[in-house]
């Protein structure tokens, strides 16, 4: 694997290479968005590209991005494509133990440090489940003050499994097979036991400098590893006492049922040992302060490991990664699974919606309940499936294209492009995409409302609604989609020919939890987390949220802030009243947290939290992803909003994650439930509901104007850019630093070409002034030639001469007379205009004054007047007003009797009107005009309608087909 210092790989500028292998390499880089330095591993594609990589690298990933203790190394970031996979971790300056142990064996009290605090860390995997398979010195790495940390966890720790055997790719496997269990080499599955033997082996080489099997060949280690003890310390170091001796063996025993229960116990009974030994004899020489791990004092056991990690998910949805930890919907989890079985027998049954209120728990339902039954064999063939999860956005079609890549092996060059290329983009892409061995695919869309809410463009909306539709009616596209939209908008996709009609035949409703559900939901989290709920407080809890639709969010925050808050291992009722119980801990956290702020943070938490939200045209609210970096710039001093966004943060309020695309660090709401509930917030957004609804009009100008590279044609210009202007002077919304730059930079190019007109005109009066000037020196010449060549006359033609002069005086007196006219007509023209402009202006208020009145008809009359007569810019800002506002747009005159029924196609192009005599016109809706009158038809009308294509145009009921 070749990459070259400085190149930028999503986001993350590589630097110099840490570790490179047979699988991959370890890279140092740093991330811009966030100012760090962090450790990518990149692993190669050929071992990326594999099958069963590529269906368990996320499952496996999300769970150890999880795990959260002081001496794991965290997990940042992670994602697949079909040039590798990469893991994005915390990068640790003081190398790695194997280089400590070069420098020789560590002394006793070092080895103890780094034993408890590898034990804490592995205790912590072990209780989520989560199997490391690959403890050695190499993945225990240090920190300046030498610290230890566990990193690589199992991510595709069984690349040798994929094909060969581990003689075969010793030059790759042999780092791991050194410190390998008898059960991994004899293929069985791994265990927490496994992790303790590998252990068993690095303490042994910490307290001896050398590994228990050295210089042993591939077959020789297989060997010893299956069948001989590890050599006892004392034969080459007689001071050790046997209470160390016993540890090892125990650790390292062939048996995994043999071995120490958990890692902390044997860390305990090193610790036991190490004391025994200090009492009896002589400590082993020590290797000098450069051997010294870290501060000999003992952690102790309650910091290494916490005693209790909470169950419940605040407002976070469950994810596949919290199986284990999600109850309350087996019902609906199989009921779905049914539903997905039918597709057997049924194409169309490839599809499935769905479909509950905000905080149902339809995303749960489907990423912690369906998808890991399918991984696990639900279905024939589903432990095989290819599965990935996307979010529309504000571009479907992008978000897309990365839910291919995680899966995809060999996608085109332009996978976009092909994807938006026509409705059968998908299906293309689909079949140049995926490994070709003819299994399925599982495309979970999870909050599909946002298609409706934050994509701004209806031709990309229907061509992904069309896409999406006519990949699941392809035979030979093998995918299966799976969709979980808001109740409230279920009306949106019905209306697009195709996709409303799987929407109408394969939806699924998520009802209310029941009372046992409830219960289960409650109580068996507690219960595996070793807490109690105290006598009547399950009850009142049931009693509060099981009439309230869409109060799950609210239950679990409930509970999370209860069992932060609980009394030992009980959980009590007196507290869950005091934090406002389940319908009311949310606000009231939200309000606490807010009046904590000082005044620049109450404003900050403000302008955050209005950018979160996004507006639908109508009432509609739901939550917007924001870059990390776009938050910041809503302030002027970044620390206040860093202050904020971690406070809110911390008390799982807002999310944290990474665009797919470009890995940037994003912020979320954690749940829709928040806006709905905090009073403060929906206060926020009703004062601000027109500056929302302005702001996404910029946010998308501006967005596209910086995804064309600052285009100049794609400034705001015209009307459009002084809405813009008028706007940002008079509203409180803070501007991110895109919008402001592209809003300084239409400002720019508009001055500029009103600098360039202004310019040509100057110049245009100096070329005039100078021809008047012209014309005047002109005629005076011609005047002074006349009066000469006359003064050379006779005197006898002095009569004549007289009557020249006089003549001339005449002519001369002409031009000026002419020159007065013209400067008269000029002040004319401009007395005309500025009573023209007078007018318009006056037109432009009374078109405003009307508008407020409700009058938008005499509005729109009175504002096109206005730019008639004259288009100052009061006037193009009053036709703007009313331009968006409602009101009659257009008046059509033709039928002689009452209208029955008004149409409008599907395209909105034509416009079907029925009368009650009968008749029937279709008008164009852009022109006003007749275009056809349907002739025929006698009997009264009572209702007309266009067919979903539009092409076909029919009465209402009980009427005969026109």
């Amino acid at each position: 694997m070749n990459l070259a210092t400085g190149q930028v790989v999503r986001g993350y500028e590589l630097h110099e290479p840490l570790g490179i292998g047979g699988f991959g390499a370890v890279y140092r880089a740093y991330q811009p968005a966030v100012k760090r330095d962090v450790a990518i591993k990149i692993i190669l594609p050929q071992y990326a590209n594999q099958p069963d990589f590529i269906r368990s690298f996320e499952a496996e990933a999300q769970l150890v991005a999880r795990l959260e203790h002081l001496h794991i190394v965290p997990l940042y970031d992670y994602w697949r494509e079909p040039n590798g996979a990469y893991l994005v971790m915390r990068w640790l300056r003081g190398g790695n133990l194997r280089g400590k142990l070069q420098e020789g064996p560590l002394d006793l009290d070092a080895v103890a440090i780094m034993l408890d605090q590898t034990a804490g860390a592995l205790t912590v995997a072990h209780r989520r489940g989560v199997i490391h398979r690959d403890i050695k010195p190499d993945n225990i790495l240090l920190d300046e003050e030498g610290n230890t940390y566990l990193s690589d966890f199992g991510i595709a720790q069984d690349i040798t499994a994929l094909g060969g055997n581990p003689l075969e790719e010793y030059d790759q496997f042999a780092g791991s097979l050194t410190y390998t269990s008898p059960e991994q080499i004899r293929g069985e599955p791994p265990t927490p036991a496994t992790d303790i033997y590998s252990l068993g082996i690095v303490l042994y080489e910490a307290l001896t400098g050398e590994h228990p099997f050295p210089n042993a060949q591939p077959a020789e280690l297989i060997t010893k590893h299956l069948n001989e003890p590890v050599p006892e310390l004392r034969q080459r170091f007689p001071d050790l006492g046997p209470e160390m001796d016993v540890v090892i063996q125990r650790a390292t025993a062939k048996d995994p049922n043999d071995r120490f229960p958990d890692p902390l116990t044997m860390a305990a009974a090193f610790r036991r040992a190490l004391k025994a030994s200090k009492r009896r004899t002589a400590l082993l020489p020590s290797a000098g302060p450069s051997a010294q791990l870290a501060d000999t004092t003992p952690t102790p056991f309650s910091v290494l490991i916490p005693e209790l990690e909470t169950p419940y998910k605040g407002l976070r949805p469950f994810q596949e990664a919290d199986a284990a930890e999600f109850f309350g919907r087996e019902a609906l989890i199989e009921h779905l699974i049914t539903r997905m079985a039918e597709a057997d027998n049924d194409p169309v049954a490839r599809f499935l919606a769905v479909v509950g209120p905000s905080g149902s728990g339809k995303s749960s339902a489907v990423m912690a309940g369906l998808i890991p039954a399918l991984r696990a064999g639900a279905l024939s063939g589903s432990r095989d499936w290819f599965i990935a999860d996307m979010s529309p956005g504000r571009h479907p079609f992008t978000e897309l294209e990365s839910a291919l890549l995680g899966v995809a092996v060999n996608p085109p060059d332009d996978l976009l492009a092909q994807l938006t290329s026509s409705e059968r983009g998908l299906v293309t892409a689909l079949r140049s995409a995926l490994p070709a061995d003819d299994t399925c695919f599982l495309l979970v869309i999870d909050q599909f409302e946002e298609l409706f809410i934050q994509c701004e463009s209806e031709e990309h909306r229907a061509l992904f609604l069309k896409s999406l539709a006519t990949a699941v009616l392809e035979p030979e596209c093998n995918i299966r989609i799976v969709i979980t939209l808001r109740a409230d908008f279920y009306d949106r996709p019905l209306m697009y020919p195709g996709f409303g009609d799987l929407m109408r035949t394969r939806t699924d409703v998520v009802l209310p939890l029941n009372i046992e559900e409830l219960q289960r939901a409650i109580v068996e989290p507690a219960s595996r987390a070793g807490v109690e709920l105290e006598p009547g407080l399950v009850t009142a809890i049931v009693a509060d949220v099981s009439e309230q639709p869409g109060a799950l969010p609210l239950l679990q925050y409930a509970l999370t802030e209860l069992f932060e808050r609980r009394d030992g291992r009980m959980l009590r009722l007196a507290t869950y009243y005091e934090i406002g119980g389940a319908l009311g801990a949310l606000a009231q956290r939200a309000d606490e947290l807010y009046g904590g702020l000082d005044d620049a943070g109450k404003n900050a938490a403000q302008q955050l939290f209005l950018r979160l939200v996004a507006a639908g045209d109508g009432d509609e609210l739901a939550r917007r992803r924001l870059t990390r970096s776009e938050a910041l710039s809503l302030s002027s001093d970044e620390s206040v909003m860093e202050a904020v966004i971690d406070t809110f943060g911390k008390h799982r309020l807002l999310t944290f994650d990474r665009d797919p695309s470009t890995r940037a660090p994003t912020i979320e709401v954690a749940h829709e439930a928040l806006i709905h509930q905090w009073a403060r917030l929906r206060g926020w957004l009703d004062q601000h509901r027109e500056d929302l609804l302005q702001q996404r009009r910029l946010g998308a100008a501006a967005g596209e104007w910086h995804a064309a590279g600052r285009d100049p044609s794609f400034l705001a210009r015209g009307i459009r850019l002084e809405q813009f202007i008028v706007w940002s002077e008079n509203t409180t919304m803070a501007l991110n630093q895109i919008e402001r730059e592209f809003l300084q930079s239409s400002i720019e190019a508009r001055n500029a070409l009103l600098a360039e007109e202004a310019d040509q005109r100057r110049r245009e009066q100096i070329l005039e002034q100078r021809s008047r000037n012209r014309l005047r020196v002109l005629a005076l010449v011609l005047l002074l030639s006349t009066v000469g060549a006359l003064g050379l006359t006779t005197i006898a033609l002095n009569q004549s001469e007289i009557a020249q002069r006089n003549a001339a005086t005449a002519t001369y007196a002409q031009g000026i007379a002419y020159d007065e006219a013209i400067n008269a007509q000029t002040q004319a023209a401009i007395a005309e205009h500025n009573a023209l402009e007078a007018r318009s202006l006056a037109l432009a208020a009374s078109s405003q004054l009307a508008l407020k009145d409700g009058n938008s008809d005499l509005a729109v009359l009175l504002a096109l007047e206005a730019n008639r007569l004259a288009s100052p810019q009061q006037a193009r800002l009053a036709l703007a007003d009313v331009d968006y506002s409602p009101g009659t747009k257009r008046q059509l005159s033709g039928h002689r009797s009452g209208i029955a029924d008004v149409a409008i196609s599907a395209n909105e192009r034509t416009v079907a009107s029925g009368a009650r005599d009968g008749s029937v016109f279709l008008w164009s809706a852009i022109t006003g005009d007749i275009i056809h009158v349907l002739e025929g038809h006698t009997d009264r009308v009572t209702a007309v309608t266009f067919s979903p294509v539009g092409k076909t145009l029919g009465p209402g009921p009980g009427m005969a087909s026109c």
